[in-house]
């Protein structure tokens, strides 16, 4: 069984019910119901240049198709957007699942015989995630396809001699580094390769907060050995990504103990990425951290200027497309820190010039980059700093200081959370301005992040700094 694949043979999808007529009215609704809710929660031109251009194709069986204009914005939504609009469909029409494709060409007279139609559209299927299944890897997200060089190179050998069964000396592999930077594409390569020379491999890619949240529903509904049985006896290769999610889960870090001590018995290969070192992680078990510290633990550095070029220029070859090398040369300078980013702004770029037919130049690079370099470059990070020690009345030595007191710690991790959302500075650069070494930036930042959607006090809070700061939420 390949834990990254997920089949209901009971699916409307391969037998309709024969009320299942074709709904164009009811499609153009439902999807204009699914644009209102996600909005809100999206920039402005994200959903302009890449969700309002969807074509909601009549409701057949039990799938709401949506049509992509090209291959490129398929992909795009499918990476970027495929999650958020799932669960809204969700939400609105439980019965229902989503998957996209792109438009047929326009019809062309035949250049091949009659009898021999013509290749569909592809469509990406966007399954439902119930509580015992998998999310799938990414396909794009193999081996080839990642640039390795200055800040990754060391992480990318690791990665490959996991893969590969030798040369690590290790079973495990623990990836860190801060967001956008190549940890899950790694991670669901190793999956790849592996599944490419050993197809009946079974393997689990998860996240920590998904192992959590299947093991709750396990639990309740009275599954738990079934769940036991999954990961510690159906799995040969664990991929589990975030596992900072799991401090002050003590239940979980129990089980997942359990887990990889019966993998490990196996001989089992187990993946994990995180945003620090097990002996930096906060709230996790002694136990857990010695399990996790068993494994070759490697960080993922920003890649350096050459790097980025070469990221943009295999990610436009890859789509097809020719970007002049300033171009590439222009966005790798703007964005030094995060690929994921970078990656988007390219793919930002490439639509903006395929849906207005204007040239890929420079001019149209810095307008496309000009929103975002604006709100980048409005404050600094001393700027945050000053105004948070002023609205919560600290001094800027206890704010900058040891203090570990909630009324510091709060406002310290708020502002450094503001720096990463609002300045183009580094968790390094930040980590200076608040006497700080990265990593603690990246936990503080991660703190305030994970709290915004359970604390409604917490997002007021920072929400009330963006308006004095003059910045917009992201």
């Amino acid at each position: 069984m390949n834990y990254g694949q997920s089949h209901n043979h009971n699916s409307p999808l391969l037998e309709p019910s024969p009320s299942a007529s074709a709904r164009p009215a009811e499609a153009s609704t439902l999807w204009r119901e699914i644009l209102n809710s996600i909005n809100v929660e999206l920039d402005p031109q994200d959903s302009s240049l890449w969700l309002e251009p969807l074509k909601p194709q009549p409701i057949k069986g039990s799938r709401l198709t949506l049509v992509c204009p090209n291959q490129l914005h398929l992909n795009t939504v499918y990476e970027r957007f495929a999650p958020l609009l799932r669960q809204r469909l969700r939400e609105l029409r439980p019965e229902l699942e989503l998957s996209l494709q792109t438009q047929a060409a326009p019809k062309r007279k035949p250049s091949r015989p009659a009898s021999q139609a013509a290749p569909a559209p592809r469509q990406m299927e966007l399954p439902r995630m119930g509580a015992m299944q998998m999310p799938r890897l990414n396909q794009r997200y193999v081996f080839d396809n990642f640039v390795a060089g200055g800040g990754n190179e060391f992480a990318f050998a690791a990665a490959k001699a996991l893969a590969g069964g030798g040369g690590l000396f290790s079973n495990g592999l623990f990836l860190i580094s801060g967001t956008g930077l190549g940890k899950s594409h790694l991670t669901q390569a190793v999956g790849h390769h592996i599944l490419g020379h050993m197809p009946g491999t079974r393997v689990a890619y998860l996240t920590a907060e998904d192992f959590t949240n299947q093991m709750i529903a396990a639990i309740r509904g009275k599954r738990a050995e079934q769940f036991k049985d999954r990961f510690r006896i159906g799995c040969d290769l664990l991929l589990l990504e975030e596992v900072q999610f799991l401090a002050g889960k003590n239940k979980t870090q129990d089980e997942l103990v359990y887990t990889l001590d019966a993998l490990a018995d196996a001989g089992k290969r187990v993946v994990f990425t995180g945003r620090m070192a097990p002996s930096q992680l906060q709230g996790l078990a002694p136990a857990l951290v010695s399990r996790l510290a068993d494994s070759v633990t490697v960080g993922i550095d920003p890649p350096d200027f050459n790097t980025r070029v070469r990221i943009l220029r295999r990610h436009a070859s890859q789509e097809g497309i020719h970007v002049p090398e300033e171009v590439l040369e222009f966005l790798a300078q703007e964005i030094p820190d995060d690929v994921r980013r970078l990656r988007s702004a390219l793919v930002g770029l490439m639509a903006r010039s395929s849906l207005t037919g204007r040239p890929l130049d420079l001019s149209l690079a810095a307008e496309v980059l000009g929103q975002l370099a604006a709100r980048l470059r409005r404050v600094s990070p001393n700027q945050i700093r000053d105004l948070v020690a002023n609205v919560y009345g600290l001094e800027l030595k206890l704010l900058t200081g040891k203090s570990r007191k909630k009324a510091v710690v709060r406002p310290r991790n708020l502002a450094m959370c503001l720096c990463r959302r609002h300045t183009d500075a580094s968790f390094a650069a930040i980590g200076q301005v608040f006497n700080r070494d990265h990593a603690t930036v990246m936990y503080g930042v991660d703190q305030i992040e994970r709290k915004l959607g359970s604390e409604p006090k917490l997002a007021a809070e920072l929400a009330f700094l963006e308006q004095r700061l003059g910045v917009s939420a992201n």
